[in-house]
């Protein structure tokens, strides 16, 4: 292996792009033939190249918690590939719809890492119909991690432009020296990666919102919504001390009731009329709340809680993703949100700015 690399060294430094071509990695991969150490490779070739971005790369970006996962996947043996491969087809369209520079190539490659391990890393190892052809004989979406890599790390993709050779050359005679400390020893991490909490928090101070749902057009139509659930949950129950409504609205729309006896929660089905009529109006309140001041944003979630007596209390989540279910946190339907309902800058928390990044959506 020591000599194979030696000589592979020799065809980069030969080649006028710094470009190391696809048979000759293919025929190192197949001489790996690890499906893991091979996967290990590629993954080390991400890490690698989102440590040049450490500001769009930090712990509150998607695709960086997607980077994070694998690397766990395969050096701790924790989480499954299926999981992994629903996180790689939730951001999918995202990566790739946000292509414009090195740092957006960097997030299209752990994509493609993703790829690989759901695939056993048959985008080099079992390439169909493969006669020794370099990347530029495949389309977009079907290049592998390490030569994307090469792209973010250079600036340029050697076949259009060639750009920074001497960068690029520099990856692969790294890549190589990866390569052989990984068949070395593959079960320790060439790169570190950066802890992820299962948390994130927002670290920027949102100011103040003045928008309010006690104006008269808005506070009207929560008490009709109010009478609604209670006439609907006495028609099922009159023993309760408590009801509870909570919905959320990013692009789709998901709404849970429940009532409550001292520590007994039951869920309240509504005929289809009622349910719809009170989707109507939330759809309502949030529009009519967000129409007040559109710079400050507009709410994700809205909670009531009525008490027995007719009392009720509201709150509304514009900010904390983490009190929302993994099924809303889609970069696609969260742009897609802020799109409709676009807000300033200062009141866009940090997770949120990073799914936004360099898009011009905000309000000025």
């Amino acid at each position: 292996m020591i000599q194979q690399v030696e000589k592979l060294k020799e065809i980069i430094n030969q080649n006028s792009m710094g470009h190391l071509p696809l048979p000759y990695r293919v025929d190192l991969m197949k001489q790996i033939s690890d499906i893991c150490i091979v996967q290990k490779v590629l993954c080390e070739c991400c890490k690698k190249v989102c440590s040049c971005f450490p500001k769009e790369y930090d712990t509150e970006n998607p695709l960086y918690s997607v980077l994070s996962e694998i690397d766990s996947y395969l050096y701790k043996n924790k989480g499954t590939a299926e999981s992994i491969s629903v996180s790689v087809e939730r951001l999918c369209n995202y990566a790739e719809q946000s292509i414009e520079s090195c740092e957006d190539m960097a997030g299209w490659a752990i994509i493609a890492l993703g790829y690989a391990i759901r695939n056993n890393a048959a985008s080099i190892l079992e390439i169909e119909d493969y006669n020794g052809e370099d990347d530029n004989a495949f389309d977009f979406e079907s290049w592998n991690a390490d030569f994307i890599c090469s792209i973010a790390y250079s600036s340029s993709n050697p076949f259009m432009e060639i750009g920074n050779a001497e960068k690029r050359k520099e990856y692969w005679l790294w890549y190589l020296d990866m390569v052989l400390s990984m068949c070395e020893k593959s079960n320790t991490p060439y790169t570190m990666i950066k802890p992820t909490p299962k948390k994130s928090q927002n670290q920027i101070s949102i100011p103040k919102r003045t928008q309010s749902w006690q104006i008269e057009n808005v506070s009207n139509q929560i008490q009709q919504l109010v009478h609604a659930l209670i006439e609907a949950t006495d028609k099922q129950t009159k023993d309760w001390n408590k009801i509870v409504l909570s919905y959320t609205f990013i692009s789709a729309s998901y709404m849970n009731i429940t009532c409550c006896r001292e520590e007994e929660v039951q869920k309240i089905t509504l005929y289809q009329s009622i349910e719809n009529l009170i989707h109507n109006s939330l759809f309502h309140i949030h529009k009519d709340m967000y129409l007040q001041a559109p710079k400050e944003g507009a709410w994700m979630q809205c909670c009531i809680t009525i008490e027995k007596g007719n009392s009720y209390d509201i709150s509304f989540n514009y900010d904390d993703i983490t009190s929302i279910s993994d099924i809303f946190n889609n970069p696609d339907w969260l742009i897609g949100a802020f799109e409709d309902y676009p807000r300033s800058k200062e009141y866009t928390p940090q997770w949120l700015r990073k799914i936004i990044e360099r898009r011009k959506l905000y309000l000025t």
